[in-house]
């Protein structure tokens, strides 16, 4: 049996997501491993191929890419990974043990730990002593104790415990490893043996009630907030459950949760209980409820009927201020802005509960906003200090991209002449901020062109068979429709608006003669022997005049 651990299996992913051939040094530098590794990984998954008379290999300067057949396999390989051809990292390996302990409704020994992990008992105890130093260093002041009574457990305020907790779900499920998450929730539910939390009806009874849910609170959760809530919330009603609290101790906790019992939020977690009850026979407790109340305030919505309520004047109050000062002294003219204000206020709502009761929220899309868009996200950062000094909280970079995102969506675009347009629409799940920008992204770079609206995946289905279109972009993995699609990042890199303006002209020049990779392939042809060789340095100067041409229409 072949053991794969996290790199091979981040390495196979790599492999199967390339359309064309890459280098072994580029395969490196695009997943941050050594050249050594590279080749090390590739021989163990080539070991596990060749059960199936399957090899993977690099040709000299041209590099890999895999076959349909390949790919298939490959991912077939990766769905079949399991608890024991899966080899742990050490970071994943303290994340399940430590989840076991906040979760666990039993002593949690050594051996039970030993157990869990499949490794020795030192290595278990290098663990724990490395999840106390690492628990020393944080922000949540929880400690890793242990006694004979009650085994391992967290010793820490419960407030604190509920924010560890969701901050180690949000590294688990949120970043990482797909193969990892697989095994750490079978893990659990096979050692915890909580039937009904842990179950799979209960997440499909979740999934089908966060419509009612949403139309009792007037509002749109964002879609992959939801999703990640569902897959947490479980967890976090073992971790309170976990907690032997004095009768002192729950007082205290009710008390921090005082606000939330005023909103919306937590008459919809009370009538969400009261369906469980009947359902399942599973009745949460008040600081249960209470935990859900939080969830759904702190989540990013993409739709608030309410944002616009008395309630937050002051907070509409320093947010015009906001956005008066981010006009003021920057370039940027800002276009609809009583729109603009009401999703900031929809956006600044989830975030101040957030701030409040410690709830992680990471943006993925910070690093490529500060590089594409680095004065868009130094003048919001600079703006945002009015925020941070009226409501006495301090901004992340994650959350000054957030609000770079909107503002950036909102910056007023000036419309070319269009004629012979192409009708395009755009179909993104990734939230209101986002799916603005990506709108604006596509203005900028196709100006000639006609821009229709932007869909979610739900609401593109419900009109698919009545649209009038030339092509759809979206940002959705496996978007299905007949129409043509192509795939794109949020934030548009070079090759994304290479692919989207080379369609569009592709689809305009269709019947003017051979197209200018094929001439340059017959050229090249007649210097160039060597098939290999040739389709090699066709594709670098295609690369080459790509990026020239995309460099050029930038500065124009």
């Amino acid at each position: 049996m072949i053991l794969l651990d996290q790199t091979s299996c981040d390495l196979l992913r790599y492999l199967i997501q390339l359309k064309e051939p890459e280098t072994i040094m580029t395969i490196s530098r695009a997943t941050n491993q050594s050249r050594r590794k590279i080749y090390y990984h590739l021989e163990k998954i080539n070991d596990a191929l060749a059960e199936v008379g399957e090899m993977i290999s690099s040709r000299p300067r041209v590099g890999i890419v895999l076959t349909a057949q390949q790919k298939e396999l490959c991912q077939s390989l990766l769905e079949g990974v399991d608890s024991y051809s899966y080899v742990m990292s050490m970071t994943e390996r303290m994340q399940l043990t430590v989840l076991y302990i906040c979760v666990a409704n039993k002593r949690v020994t050594i051996e039970k730990l030993m157990e869990l992990t499949e490794v020795s008992r030192n290595t278990v105890l290098n663990d724990l002593n490395e999840i106390r130093n690492q628990l020393a260093s944080e922000q949540y002041q929880v400690n890793l104790t242990s006694t004979k009574a009650q085994g391992y457990f967290l010793k820490c305020h419960p407030l604190n415990k509920i924010q560890y907790v969701h901050s180690l779900l949000y590294h688990i499920f949120a970043e990482g490893n797909h193969s990892f998450v697989t095994i750490l929730t079978e893990k659990i539910k096979n050692f915890v043996g909580e039937e009904i939390l842990l179950s799979d009806d209960l997440q499909d009874f979740l999934n089908q009630r966060v419509q009612d849910v949403e139309q009792d609170l007037g509002k749109k959760i964002n879609r992959h907030e939801i999703k990640f809530m569902l897959q947490v919330l479980p967890y976090l009603l073992l971790s309170c459950r976990n907690m032997a609290l004095n009768e002192e101790e729950q007082e205290d906790l009710k008390r921090e949760f005082t606000l939330i019992r005023k909103r919306i939020e937590y008459q919809a977690a009370k009538h969400l209980n009261s369906n469980l009850h009947v359902t399942f026979g599973l009745q949460l407790n008040d600081i249960e409820i209470s935990l859900l109340a939080v969830l759904l305030l702190s989540y990013r919505k993409d739709r608030d009927i309410h944002a616009t309520s008395q309630d937050f004047v002051q907070l509409k109050e320093a947010i015009d201020e906001f956005i008066w000062r981010f006009e003021v002294s920057s370039h940027f003219e800002i276009e609809n802005k009583e729109d603009l204000l009401r999703n900031l206020l929809t956006h600044c709502k989830a975030l101040l509960f957030r701030k409040t009761y410690g709830i992680l929220s990471k943006n993925p899309l910070t690093r490529q906003i500060k590089e594409k868009y680095a004065e868009l996200f130094a003048v919001t950062k600079s703006c945002s200090v009015i925020l941070e000094e009226a409501w006495l909280i301090s901004l992340t970079d994650d959350e000054v991209a957030y609000l770079a995102l909107h503002m950036g969506g909102f910056l007023k675009h000036n419309h070319a002449e269009k004629q012979d347009a192409k009708r395009i629409y755009l179909v993104c799940d990734e939230g209101v901020a986002v799916q603005k920008l990506l709108l604006k992204q596509c203005l900028y770079h196709l100006p000639n062109e006609n821009l229709g609206a932007v869909f979610t995946t739900e609401q593109f289905k419900s009109v698919e068979d009545i649209l009038d279109v030339d092509l759809l972009i979206t940002t959705n993995d496996g978007l299905e429709t007949t129409l043509p699609t192509i795939q794109v990042q949020p934030i548009l890199d070079y090759e994304d608006v290479l692919n989207i303006t080379s369609f569009v002209k592709d689809q305009t020049l269709s019947t003017k003669g051979v197209r200018f990779s094929q001439e340059l392939e017959h050229l090249l042809a007649s210097y160039i022997k060597d098939s290999a060789r040739t389709q090699e340095l066709k594709n670098k100067i295609q690369k080459l005049v790509n990026e020239e041409l995309l460099s050029t229409s930038t500065e124009e």
